[in-house]
């Protein structure tokens, strides 16, 4: 097996020292899979040695309570995963005596753990000949055999999973699967790939074709949505109001100060987004809003959305708060620190700090 002898002997010089692989403990693994979805390796770092140094183990993440889980998760964002992390620590406390699970099946299970994950789990630290098929190793595949196949429709995935599968060489799961992730993060680029000093460049049709960037292909191209919005910082006797989104909705549970989106795909000027903000602020709390200060503008991207956040500050009078499913605060400078934000409203929260 000449390809994957070469990729294997490429990973052994080249991997990155990553600190799961250390020891490739089974719960260090599965943080490092969590966090890693959606997120590049050297954004998820100091989140992962924060979380390593406050849960370091299954026990310590399932005896703490969900704010302080959803705080250090803070900034990266999809925050259900947080969440089913707690939850599966405690099911894992209750169900396997705080050790987790080597079963695939078992595994598979766990809230929060869907195929691929359980894959990346059940290879990484068990070493089972389990397959992976992640962004990067779709892209690699893809170039290797010049697979035209849309990989944006579901049915053809199952081609690089049924081949992933196949490649594995016995007993070296762990390191193979690595390898190919390592290449598409590190060699295989998206764009520009450094075919030059690709291990395995010799055995690639893409290259052959003088084509590489043409792979992998989708059929669909989602158009990105562009959306202006805005939040007010609403100071009232040297606090601030916050509200916690409804668990269930998306990043339920956090805080945030309140926040209204005003238009999308379209272009409006500062002062039509004044005049919008303070519309809405009235219609929300029942007065007339003072003078609306312009702070900030945050930019907050994800999936296929492009977000201009405005960020306005005023002095509210005793105001009347709405009845309704959230929850509101009012906190001072001091304790807002406690509280997880999103991303872009823990950039507010240090905007007043």
């Amino acid at each position: 097996m000449p390809f994957q002898n070469a990729l294997l002997k490429w990973f052994q010089k080249n991997q990155r020292p990553l600190p799961w692989r250390k020891h490739y403990r089974p719960y260090e693994v599965w943080i490092s899979e969590v966090m890693l979805q959606q997120t590049q390796v050297e954004t998820a770092l100091p989140f992962y040695e924060r979380w390593l140094k406050t849960f370091p183990d299954i026990k310590s993440l399932a005896a703490t309570d969900e704010k302080k889980v959803l705080k250090l998760w803070e900034g990266l964002g999809y925050y259900s995963r947080a969440r089913n992390l707690h939850h599966t620590a405690k099911l894992i406390v209750k169900k396997f005596k705080g050790k987790f699970p080597s079963d695939f099946n078992s595994i598979l299970s766990l809230k929060g753990i869907g195929r691929y994950s359980a894959g990346a789990i059940a290879s990484i630290a068990f070493n089972q000949e389990r397959p992976i098929v992640d962004g990067n190793v779709l892209r690699v595949l893809s170039r290797i055999y010049a697979i035209d196949k849309p990989i944006d429709v579901p049915a053809n995935r199952e081609i690089f999973w049924e081949l992933q599968e196949k490649l594995i060489p016995k007993g070296q799961a762990r390191n193979f699967n690595q390898a190919l992730m390592e290449l598409g993060a590190l060699v295989c680029a998206k764009n520009d790939p450094a075919c030059l000093i690709c291990p395995i460049r010799s055995f690639c049709k893409a290259t052959t074709l003088k084509n590489p960037e043409a792979f992998p292909t989708k059929q669909n191209k989602k158009q990105m949505v562009r959306v202006t919005a805005a939040a007010v910082i609403l100071r009232q006797n040297g606090k601030f109001l916050i509200e916690r989104r409804p668990v269930g909705k998306i990043m339920g549970g956090l805080w945030e100060f309140p926040e209204w989106k005003l238009v999308k795909n379209k272009k409006i000027g500062p002062p039509e987004i004044l005049t919008k903000t303070e519309k809405l602020v009235s219609e929300k709390f029942s007065y007339k809003s003072g003078v609306l200060k312009p702070l900030a503008v945050i930019k907050r991207n994800y999936t296929h959305h492009l977000e201009a956040l405005h960020v306005f500050e005023t002095v509210a009078p005793l105001i009347k708060l709405p009845q309704d499913s959230w929850q509101r605060a009012w906190v001072s400078q001091k304790n807002i620190t406690q509280y997880p934000f999103s991303a872009a409203h823990a950039k507010i929260a240090k905007l007043i700090q």
